[in-house]
């Protein structure tokens, strides 16, 4: 559907309004605070009508699974860990120091002791471009939950992943699974931070456990912006859309500065069927991107010369000539991206959300050191806050 660009804004902010499905999870969320393992077991019968004998996923039972995954595809997953893991070593955070009046300043950033990662049913890319991260950062436990299948086990390719990880898996999911993870259960440890899409219930469960346990952000729908001009094949920019569409509740839109390009996309995009997905016209190759910014999408896939890309600011990940679908699985960066224009304040998964900085302070040179807290008394007086002035001054004294 062609739209008016300054109408892309109202349309591509789809927001949902989780209040309803906050009111439905939490009696879910209660019941699991209540009941532990009874709770899972019986909401595991209702939603996935499957009756389990037991939580866990055994290490026999994960050795078995993996030894059915197709060699290729275990080949594939190892690349897949090799160039995320590769990626992302490199983007952990270093702790650092520094010398003030007095004091050695230090900022260490420090490994989550547990996490929890959800994982959709099936979807084995998911844990590769969590579990990697919480590697790299050096968790020392990762509890991965997902949905079991009709049999009662799960994928073989996510049994793969975890083992790869060290992880150990349990088999349910959905809300209830969100809150094993954040109160804990008989079976399934309390962890300190879940992270992972979901559908709106799961999405809906990580908003009401918040206060209790740290998450990742609010994962959903896919989103992909597209900035394409003539040089680019229209094929390739049309199949670059339909790909995130086959996401659930996915919306992509179709930019570019050449109305007769536009229209070619537009036509292959109408062989490939019935897609939601808009599509406008901007003004120049700078416009899109400033339109870009202005939507702040998930995915940013550029197809085109002279774009100036250096521009985009608001963005969870850029493709450059590359489909956005490689991020999806191998290109490095984690498919964990902020949704619903919260790339404007947050950005990719990375192995920062499984850290977290503590600050230390320490007396190297006593005589510099008696200025500082001077100063510091002094401020403590303007605030009013009496007793904070009066134990830096206590200190002063035996310093002194």
């Amino acid at each position: 559907m062609r739209v008016d660009k300054n109408e892309l804004a109202k349309l591509f902010t789809r927001m949902m309004d989780l209040g309803s499905y906050v009111d439905r999870v939490r009696p879910i969320i209660d019941e699991v605070r209540r009941n532990g393992d009874d709770a899972l077991i019986m909401f595991t019968r209702e939603f996935d009508g499957v009756e389990l004998k037991g939580l866990e996923v055994s290490r026999d039972e994960l050795g078995r699974l993996v030894g059915s995954v197709e060699p290729g595809v275990a080949r594939a997953i190892d690349y897949a860990i090799e160039s995320v893991e590769k990626l992302n070593a490199r983007a952990r955070p270093v702790d650092v120091m520094d010398e003030f009046m007095g004091l050695m300043r230090r900022i260490k950033w420090v490994p989550i002791d547990r996490v929890g990662i959800y994982v959709p049913k099936g979807y084995f890319s998911t844990l590769i471009m969590t579990g990697v991260l919480a590697k790299v950062a050096g968790v020392r436990e990762i509890i991965v939950a997902t949905p079991p299948t009709r049999d009662g086990t799960i994928a073989p390719e996510i049994a793969y992943v975890a083992v790869r990880l060290g992880a150990r898996v349990f088999k349910v999911g959905g809300a209830h699974a969100i809150a094993a993870m954040a109160f804990g259960t008989a079976t399934v440890p309390k962890v300190d931070k879940v992270v992972g899409p979901g559908n709106v219930y799961v999405q809906a469960a990580k908003i009401l456990v918040s206060n209790h346990v740290g998450i990742d952000g609010i994962e959903g729908p896919t989103e992909l912006a597209i900035c394409a001009g003539p040089s680019v094949d229209p094929p390739i920019a049309a199949m670059d859309l339909a790909a995130q569409l086959e996401h659930a509740s996915a919306i992509g839109v179709v930019l570019s500065w050449d109305e007769d390009y536009l229209t070619r996309v537009e036509a292959e995009l109408a062989k490939l069927g019935e897609l939601p997905y808009v599509s406008a016209l901007v003004d120049d190759a700078r416009d899109c991107v400033n339109v870009i910014n202005e939507l702040a999408p998930e995915h940013v896939s550029i197809w085109g010369a002279d774009i100036p890309i250096d521009g985009i600011r608001n963005a969870g990940a850029i493709s450059i000539m590359t489909p956005s679908a490689l991020i999806d699985y191998i290109a490095g960066p984690s498919h964990v991206l902020p949704t619903n224009g919260s790339a404007r304040w947050r950005g990719v998964l990375t192995p920062l959300d499984f850290m977290k900085p503590i600050a230390t302070v320490e007396v190297i040179n006593a005589a510099e050191v008696m200025k500082l807290g001077d100063l510091g008394y002094a401020l403590g007086l303007r605030e009013g806050f009496v007793r904070h002035a009066e134990s830096i001054k206590t200190w002063l004294g035996r310093l002194g």
